[in-house]
């Protein structure tokens, strides 16, 4: 697992100044695919080229508010497929015990 990146996204942020400049000439991200949908969440894939390090698959979850995050970043080569792919099933599954629990899914 030494291929694993762990960025610092807030202090990203607040170098650009809480801005995210767009690329002139690529789009951001790219979507590959969807892992599955929990209630008001979607857990994708998608290959982000412009990422502050470099070529990268992001795993991320939209939330009920609209929010989109990352909850896994890894290397754009078939070692890093292999490990968004581990991450998005474990999140989905994570999501679907969450909602199986009672009146406590919002908190998570």
């Amino acid at each position: 697992m030494d291929n694993v990146i762990r960025p610092d996204f807030q202090r990203a942020a607040k170098a650009r100044g809480g801005e995210r400049k767009a690329s002139c000439t690529a789009p951001a991200a790219q979507y590959v695919k969807t892992y599955g949908e929990v209630g008001h969440h979607a857990v994708s894939l998608v290959r982000d080229r412009s990422s502050p390090q470099g070529d990268v698959y992001k795993v991320m979850i939209d939330t009920p508010g609209g929010q989109i995050g990352p909850v896994g970043v890894e290397p754009a080569t078939a070692d890093g497929m292999f490990d968004v792919d581990l991450v998005g099933v474990a999140v989905v599954r994570t999501l679907e015990l969450m909602a199986q629990r009672s009146g406590d899914f919002d908190v998570a």
